[in-house]
């Protein structure tokens, strides 16, 4: 894939288009068509999620769309009126689905089908939920940006995890690195050593950042979570040497071993930012509040799509945050998106280690289109999701849970509530509660320290269960960093 930095889409208008067709192009000259199924080519379901099949002419009234059954044949998905329209249909993933291809019939008679994977319906249990020591990162681990890509196998799915960046505090000061690792995980979800990627003075053999960046957010696009046919990894915004935050957005080739191509830039953010509330879901890549170059949280929340040639197919301002918020957690939910705490007020680089000032307990929640992944309306108070003011914590996604690890809270220092978990129903996130309180089962317990400003990610392994890891972050008991990892 051949990219270089070009101008932003320039029209706003353009979101309103996507958000009803889906796609800049226009109708085929005849017959239905199927461009994309959850915002990717070839996506990864489970049973009982709702999923958007989007493309062209499918019809005003109603056809019918069959999956795959397991066992062999093909069963039918529940189809409403209200969800069926001419460029996009939307239905829930049948139980008894399974990976192949998924057929949709238009009333014309139509008949168009498009690939999906289906992986086994896995919840997570957070009561059985136990830390273990994972490979030692060997870069510099404080505001390291931390993404994990699933890949299709012929049993479920495999996945490789990418690090960038990160900074190592000298005295006073953190100095961002423009490193960038990878570690394959095995089927139980072990990651392998990492790796750092080739340092070269030729640029393009260089597959490290071009400038060194730290507390960044980092996605992963591939084939089953995007438009785009390849695998490409984004590094987004951050600061630089001069511990300024920065709008830029670089990419790079990959593979699920190793980066395979330079980075370069691509369509920057509207403005700089770092210690933002970054999530990919459904081929968008969502940013929020963070933290501007004077080091203020901010309001701001962009949008940008994943396009078919990998760039960003524009940032595009959605409704603010109701208050500043940064270095919190946040999640992508169906219909709804979600935030909670955070801090409001101005804090050193990361976030710092003080008890004061002091943490958000707050969480803001605003609807999103299932289709478009636009935001469909103005943010709102949620739920008090949180018991206690909590910022700069690794947030976990696992499909009916998610995991808060670590971070600054009050209690923190005695390590009184390592591990938060909260169900999640639909579009709904319950109230957080403490799990893994036994010494054996807790990161602290087990010699891994107080860990403030670690990295997260969770994937699926082949049965379809979630496995996670937190990576690297302060140690708030010595103020000393810690490169260790911890998963399950």
């Amino acid at each position: 894939m051949a990219r270089t930095a070009t101008a932003r889409l320039a029209p706003v208008a353009l979101a309103a288009v996507l958000a009803c067709s889906g796609d800049a192009g226009g109708p085929p000259s005849g017959g239905a068509r199927i461009d994309y199924v959850d915002g990717a080519l070839e996506p990864l379901l489970v049973p009982g999620e709702p999923v958007v099949v989007e493309g062209f002419s499918f019809g005003i009234a109603p056809g019918t769309v069959r999956f795959t059954r397991a066992g062999g044949g093909e069963i039918d998905a529940t189809v409403t009126p209200e969800d069926w329209g001419d460029h996009s249909v939307t239905v829930v993933v049948p139980d008894d689905a399974a990976s192949g291809p998924v057929a949709l019939r238009t009333a014309g008679g139509s008949g168009v089908t498009a690939a999906v994977r289906v992986l086994p319906a896995a919840a997570f249990d957070p009561g059985g939920l136990a830390w273990r020591p994972r490979s030692q990162f060997p870069g510099p681990p404080v505001g390291v940006a931390l993404a994990v890509a699933e890949f299709a196998a012929t049993s479920g799915a495999t996945a490789t995890l990418y690090a960038a960046g990160g900074a190592e505090p000298v005295g006073p000061s953190l100095v961002p690195d423009s490193g960038i690792f990878v570690a394959r995980v095995t089927a139980d979800g072990t990651p392998s050593a990492w790796a750092r990627q080739h340092d070269d003075p030729d640029p393009v053999r260089h597959r490290n950042l071009p400038a060194p960046r730290a507390f960044a957010a980092t996605a992963i696009a591939t084939r089953h979570n995007s438009r785009f046919a390849g695998t490409a990894l984004y590094v987004i915004g951050g600061i630089d040497a001069s511990g300024r935050p920065q709008a830029s957005v670089f990419t790079a080739d990959a593979t699920a071993d190793s980066v395979v191509g330079r980075f370069v830039s691509i369509e920057p953010l509207p403005a700089p930012v770092a210690g933002a509330i970054a999530v990919v879901r459904r081929g968008r890549i969502y940013v929020m509040g963070g933290v501007d170059p004077l080091g203020r949280p901010g309001r701001r929340v962009f949008v940008g799509r994943i396009g078919a040639d990998g760039h960003i197919d524009g940032w595009y301002a959605q409704p603010e945050l109701p208050a500043p918020r940064a270095y919190g957690g946040g999640v992508v939910l169906d219909r709804r998106v979600v935030v909670f705490g955070g801090v409001e007020d101005s804090v050193p680089l990361g976030g710092g280690l003080d008890a004061t000032p002091s943490r958000l307990v707050t969480s803001d929640t605003a609807p999103i289109s299932l289709a478009s992944g636009f935001f469909r309306g103005a943010w709102t108070p949620g739920t008090a999701l949180l018991s206690v003011g909590r910022s700069q914590f690794a947030t976990l996604p696992l499909g009916n849970v998610v995991l808060a690890v670590g971070g600054m809270y009050a209690g923190a220092a005695a390590d009184a509530a390592e591990t938060l978990a909260a169900g999640v129903t639909g579009d709904v996130v319950a109230p957080f509660a403490v799990v893994a309180t036994t010494a054996t089962a807790t990161i602290h317990g087990q010699g891994g320290g107080t860990v403030v400003g670690a990295a997260g990610a969770a994937w699926r392994g082949p049965d379809g269960r979630y496995h996670g890891l937190v990576l690297g972050g302060m140690d708030l008991q010595t103020r000393q960093r810690t490169a260790k990892g911890w998963g399950f």
